[in-house]
């Protein structure tokens, strides 16, 4: 068995991976930074190898990396952009600079949709991640190249919880809201929540009325993150006009649970080792 983990900006996740041909991962749990005991005892057995992505940092890594040395006598292989590059082309000047999460995230989803008619049609594919950040990028089949696939690009901008507080504790009069979105909102508390689902339905629009324009193909798009259904019905809702705009059919967002576990499970299997 291999442990995946994934360790976020406000929480982590973790899977097992089985050494199988079809490579079946479980169901993603959660896990406490500071007690990482729910990790050491939810297997029987002790894991093989352990892959994880960080972006959370040393500190709140190193009770966890403490533990899994103390009971299993094996070492986090943190996962970034480095890995996996036989798979997928980073755009970035400095590859390494683009962050683990959202790399591995891409990967993720490659898995999943590698196989899928519309993606060897040369249809672009979007992953919009909404976290602590949020995230859209873009995905296409690089045909007759290699790697096969080119991630395009994508925007970073404060996800929902941050763009509700900043507003909160940059401002003298508007408080943490948590109304619903409306069209008009008319009260301050449904104002605020309506202004923070448009700026991010607004950021996954635009990126897919460009990436259909560059390809002439309406894009797929998939969702992940703990701030989606907070905001997960108005982009929705914005996307589906945006499709009957350009006559295109209805494609509603996909959910993916973890795709960044996803990515390290395709990482030992296809590229175990860095190099």
């Amino acid at each position: 068995m291999i442990l995946l983990i994934d360790a976020g900006n406000t929480r982590a996740k973790f899977a097992w991976l089985d050494n199988g041909p079809n490579g079946h991962r479980t169901p993603s749990q959660s896990l406490d930074y500071s007690d990482p005991s729910g990790l050491i005892h939810s297997f029987s057995e002790p894991p093989q190898r352990i892959l994880g992505s960080n972006v959370a940092g040393a500190d709140l890594t190193a009770p966890l990396e403490e533990a899994c040395r103390e009971h299993w006598g094996l070492a986090i292989e943190w996962k970034d952009a480095r890995d996996g590059t036989g798979l997928l082309h980073n755009p970035y000047a400095q590859p390494a600079r683009l962050g683990a999460d959202r790399w591995l995230a891409l990967l993720g989803l490659l898995r999943r949709i590698a196989r899928q008619s519309d993606w060897t049609a040369d249809t672009p594919y979007i992953l919009a991640s909404f976290g602590t950040a949020t995230t859209v990028d873009t995905l296409r089949r690089a045909t007759g190249q290699q790697p096969p696939a080119a991630f395009l690009g994508g925007l970073i901008l404060p996800g929902v919880t941050l763009m509700a507080r900043s507003l909160a504790d940059g401002t003298a009069q508007l408080p943490l809201a948590g109304g619903p979105c409306r069209d008009f909102p008319a009260d301050t508390h449904s104002a605020i929540a309506s202004g923070i689902a448009a700026a991010q339905g607004g950021a996954l629009l635009r990126q897919w009325q460009l990436a259909r324009r560059t390809s002439h193909r309406p894009p797929r798009v998939y969702v992940t993150g703990g701030g989606w259904p907070t905001v997960g019905d108005d982009v929705s809702r914005v996307l589906a006009d945006a499709q009957a705009d350009a006559g295109q059919p209805r494609q509603p967002p996909e959910w993916l649970d973890a795709p960044v576990l996803d990515g390290l499970a395709w990482l030992h299997q296809q590229a175990p080792r860095r190099g």
